[in-house]
């Protein structure tokens, strides 16, 4: 029998989970948006600055704020690094939407593979805002870490939606992913705003990973699971919307969160892809719809 509390926990776990899977699938959205590429290495991102910021943390003794910052500055590294060395190549060569797919998708092995030869198969764990400090929620716990993560990630959502919609940088990267042979020939550089595209991406990844890692440990496995879940949250909101991903990745957190306390914990992976498909059935634009889709 599902008691008040658990209740009120399952709905504050849904949320915190809700929010780590909106922030990956709103770096997807933003690679996709800008370069129509899907990238399956964007919870690679996370990983990196996960590790970056434990080794930064504990490793050379910085402040958590200052680990923070690296963890985020190496996943946009990363981004960079992913578009100069894998993207721009395969674009020269004329690649299509397969071979960008395979190529992130060979690259994410090839980071999980890193990190397990150079890390081991030993979890780490990431020092938390606010420590292990808990807020009372009706009765029910929540961590102060969740808090921040929730606000982080709504102020991250609405500052992306201003720059695409009311910045001159933002309405360039918009122009060279709609119609690159038309911005060019109106002096925007094109590909100097795929690589600002990847940028933003992976930096998005890394303040997920950093946001995520005092929550679950840090491993090297965690960023496959954690592609799949964003990219369902992105897929559920759509994915031209940065709003849209916070939309499916709450649903996505919610729903897994309730599967486990009303069903078992072993079916919240089955019960909430089944509803992934259930809605891209019913609702092939998402769940906000073609607009939604448009947005951002």
């Amino acid at each position: 029998m599902i008691t008040w509390t658990l209740f009120v926990q399952s709905i504050l776990t849904g949320l915190t989970n809700g929010f780590v899977y909106a922030l990956i699938g709103l770096g997807l959205s933003v690679v996709f948006r800008g370069s129509k590429i899907i990238n399956a290495m964007q919870g690679e991102f996370a990983l990196i600055a996960g590790i970056v910021a434990y080794v930064t943390l504990n490793g050379l003794g910085l402040p958590s704020p200052l680990a923070f910052a690296a963890g985020v500055i190496a996943g946009g590294i990363s981004g960079w690094l992913m578009e100069l060395l894998l993207i721009s190549p395969a674009r020269r060569r004329g690649a299509n939407d397969d071979t960008y797919l395979l190529v992130t998708l060979g690259a994410a092995f090839a980071i999980s593979a890193a990190v397990l030869y150079f890390f081991g198969r030993d979890s780490r764990s990431l020092t938390g805002i606010g420590g292990d400090g808990s807020l009372d929620v009706f009765d029910a716990a929540m961590r102060i870490h969740s808090v921040w993560l929730i606000v982080i990630s709504i102020a991250v959502v609405l500052m992306l939606q201003l720059f695409y919609r009311r910045t001159a940088l933002g309405t360039a990267m918009m122009a060279a992913s709609i119609d690159p042979d038309g911005a060019s020939t109106i002096g925007i550089d094109v590909g100097r705003m795929r690589l600002l595209t990847f940028v933003m991406g992976g930096a998005v990844g890394g303040l997920a990973g950093v946001l995520v890692a005092p929550l679950i440990t840090i491993q090297y496995q965690m960023g496959l699971l954690l592609t799949l879940k964003g990219f369902a949250a992105a897929i559920l909101g759509g994915m031209l919307n940065p709003f849209g991903a916070v939309v499916g990745g709450l649903v996505l957190g919610l729903v897994e969160s309730l599967a486990v306390v009303t069903i078992s914990s072993g079916y919240k992976d089955v019960i909430s892809m089944s509803l992934l498909i259930l809605i891209m059935i019913v609702l092939p634009n998402g769940i906000l719809g073609r607009g939604g889709r448009r947005g951002g």
